[in-house]
């Protein structure tokens, strides 16, 4: 026998299958929808043929995702969880059988406002994409809802922002300024330059090692070795002079870095942010003709389309290149 009830919003489903006790959320379903359910599932335990496939409530899904996503990728748990808890309320009243492909693309439709980048829908949407993959995974769901939700297309193609040298030297006489200059000699990611050891530098040999563990884990989860410039080399150089224990970096909040790095750029009235250390490093890889299947294994880039958005920097390359076919 299987019955229905509703407490708030939400319609609650009860059942008794070999002597136990059995109850399910449906989210906030319709009273018609609630007891199509019902009959769905009072017809599965007449014929034991499985109709109605059990699913939790979508916030307790997330709840459970975001403990296991903070285990496994501590550094970039913070931006998760915080697309989470602030973008996903539409689907928190609903069980997770009860979200269609339909109901994301209203989502992202309703996300797509003018203040809203669509590169920032897309991180948003591929969050939600991981999460209910891990539903699937989980044995929530048979199939993922938003696997076939296509992400925005994007309607600029603007260039990645970096620093040319004058404006870098204006950086490295920031208080920061060895810190800067570490990150735009050697393109490490915040997260990675955070968790950086000293035992993972060999100065000596001019090596750089990033290795993917618990405490210090890339983006890729792969390893990489950064060869040492002699502006990163000095960089490291002053930073062990300071002395901050095991770490390379001073002891400071990852947000609280980025602020650092913008109140640098604000009082030399300098665009961009921390990030665009990296895309410097990058830039002037590219621009010293070094082949970009190098850049991108130094970059730890995971797909080659990243690293083209630096083919631009170098057109005499790309010239000289262009000019060997003459048909």
């Amino acid at each position: 026998m299987a019955t229905i009830y509703q407490r708030g919003r939400c319609w609650y489903l009860n059942w008794s299958e070999a002597g136990v006790q059995h109850r399910r959320s449906l989210g906030a379903v319709t009273p018609r929808q609630a007891e199509a359910v019902r009959a769905a599932k009072a017809l599965e335990l007449v014929t034991g043929e499985q109709l109605f496939i059990p699913s939790s409530p979508f916030a307790e899904h997330l709840a459970r995702y975001l403990d296991w996503h903070r285990n496994e990728y501590p550094d970039s748990h913070y931006r998760v969880e915080q697309i989470a808890r602030q973008h996903f309320e539409a689907f928190t009243a609903k069980a997770l059988s009860q979200i269609a492909a339909t109901d994301i693309e209203r989502w992202k439709a309703e996300r797509l406002q003018p203040n809203v980048s669509r590169e920032t829908v897309t991180k948003e949407l591929r969050t939600l994409k991981a999460v209910l993959e891990k539903a699937v995974e989980w044995g929530e769901l048979t199939k993922n809802p938003a696997a076939y939700v296509a992400t925005p297309r994007s309607l600029d193609s603007e260039p990645v922002h970096w620093y040319p040298l004058p404006e870098l030297e204006r950086l490295y006489g920031c208080r920061h300024g060895a810190v800067w200059r570490l990150l735009a000699n050697t393109g490490l990611r915040r997260g990675e330059a955070q968790l950086l050891r000293w035992g993972r530098v060999d100065l000596e040999r001019g090596e750089l090692h990033l290795v993917s563990t618990q405490s210090a884990r890339t983006k890729s989860g792969r390893w990489r070795l950064i060869p040492l410039s002699g502006g990163a080399q000095s960089a490291l150089e002053l930073l062990r002079e300071r002395g901050h224990g095991d770490y390379v970096l001073p002891p400071i909040a990852a947000e609280s870095l980025s602020r650092a790095f913008l109140k640098d750029a604000a009082r030399l009235k300098l665009a961009g942010s921390l990030h665009s250390l990296r895309h410097t490093y990058a830039a002037h890889l590219v621009m010293a003709a070094v082949p970009l299947r190098t850049v991108q294994v130094l970059m730890g880039h995971a797909s080659f389309k990243t690293t083209e958005r630096y083919a631009h920097l170098a057109p005499d390359h790309l010239r000289e290149q262009a000019l060997k076919v003459s048909l």
